[in-house]
């Protein structure tokens, strides 16, 4: 490929050579002209146009080419053979023959230069087409040398692609396996989530339950607070009226503290008179007597107001459950701010204390019947 492509450079090179070489080269038209109206042939045996036939002397036109000599030779025959003819014009014609050689001699001197300026281009040439062989022989040369490093770089590309094919199906086996690995393990995951899953919808059922369970007992527990709140309401009102009953009942104890001091001094004085005076009339024994039938009924109904001012004096035990009274007052107010389990050990603790309340009550009352039931005839009858 290399040597066809040289052959065309030269080929392409002599062809400009030779353009060259004929460029700039024209031919003379001189070597005819008409004498006396007669059409007169040139040494070279060409035809001469006379006027008549349209011939411009003026003008030159390529008929054949002549060399320098032929032309030479014409005008110097020319000159001889119509020296007798030409006087009239011979300065005319001398002149056109003047101009004729002047033109020849710058196309000489142009040939010349043209033909010095092939010669120095062929020379330039050869010598580039030397150059250019030389060139191309170390273009050969490293030619092959890129061919032979081609082909060993791509042997090596060759080797290290397969290399690098053989390492990507490694890693592509362990990704295989690493994925099968983590699909496996993604499996067992979604298994275990599966049965995640079951367990808290079962246990989100049994939320849900407890939910509605703790809601009833919530409401439940509205109810027996709205309760507990009544009773707290009424026990604070009996609070109020036995605190009213008992400063009465100390009031009146006072009082009937003072009678009874009054009446044992008068008693101890009657019966200290009545033993001095046994032998006074009998209208003062009547008097006596009478007087001792109504300290006796004020001694009875000063009895029954000891009696109950006794029964009074144990509500003042009574007071011992104020500060349970006063703790469910606390409780009854923070009951609003409590949650469901504060709420429900709150509740418990309510029921304790109702029910050691109660126990108490139950206690006083045992206790009232087993030792005065008189209080209770009392009370029943006074209302």
């Amino acid at each position: 490929m290399v040597s066809a492509n040289v052959v065309n450079m030269q080929n392409s090179l002599e062809d400009e050579l030779e353009f060259d070489m004929w460029d700039g080269q024209f031919e003379f038209l001189g070597n005819s002209y008409v004498v006396d109206g007669v059409t007169e042939r040139a040494a070279n045996g060409h035809h001469v146009q006379t006027p008549a036939e349209g011939y411009d002397p003026t003008s030159d036109l390529v008929l054949a080419p002549i060399s320098i000599e032929e032309a030479v030779q014409n005008i110097r025959a020319s000159r001889a053979g119509r020296h007798s003819k030409m006087n009239l014009k011979k300065n005319l014609l001398f002149d056109d023959v003047s101009e004729n050689v002047q033109m020849l001699q710058q196309q000489m001197n142009a040939l010349a230069d043209n033909q010095s300026q092939s010669d120095e281009r062929y020379t330039r040439a050869k010598q580039e087409n030397a150059a250019l062989q030389a060139r191309i022989l170390i273009l050969e040369e490293q030619l092959r040398e890129n061919e032979l490093r081609s082909e060993e770089k791509y042997a090596e590309e060759v080797k290290r692609h397969r290399e690098l094919v053989a390492r990507v199906d490694r890693e592509k086996q362990l990704q295989v396996e690493n994925c099968a690995i983590r699909l496996q393990t993604l499996e067992q995951s979604n298994a275990n989530l599966k049965e995640e899953t079951l367990r808290c919808k079962n246990e989100v059922e049994a939320q849900r339950k407890e939910k509605e369970r703790l809601k009833e007992t919530l409401e439940e527990n509205q109810q027996l607070v709205v309760s507990l709140k009544e009773e707290i309401q009424m026990l604070r009102e009996n609070e109020k009226k036995i605190k009213e009953q008992k400063d009465a009942a100390e009031h009146l104890l006072e009082e009937v503290s003072k009678e009874m001091e009054m009446l044992r001094t008068d008693k101890i004085r009657a019966l200290t008179a009545l033993q001095n005076c046994k032998d006074v009339p009998s209208q003062v024994e009547t008097e006596l007597q009478i007087q001792l039938d109504s300290l006796k009924q004020e001694h009875r109904t000063l009895q029954e107001s000891y009696e109950e001012l006794q029964a009074l004096l144990l509500t003042r035990s009574i007071q011992e459950g104020r500060s349970l009274l006063t703790g469910s007052n606390n409780l009854a107010a923070e009951l609003e701010e409590m949650t469901q389990d504060d709420m429900k050990t709150a509740l418990k603790e309510q029921q304790e204390v109702n029910g050691q309340l109660r126990a108490y009550i139950d206690n006083i009352l045992l206790n009232i019947v087993e030792n005065y039931p008189q209080l209770l005839e009392v009370k029943s009858s006074s209302s």
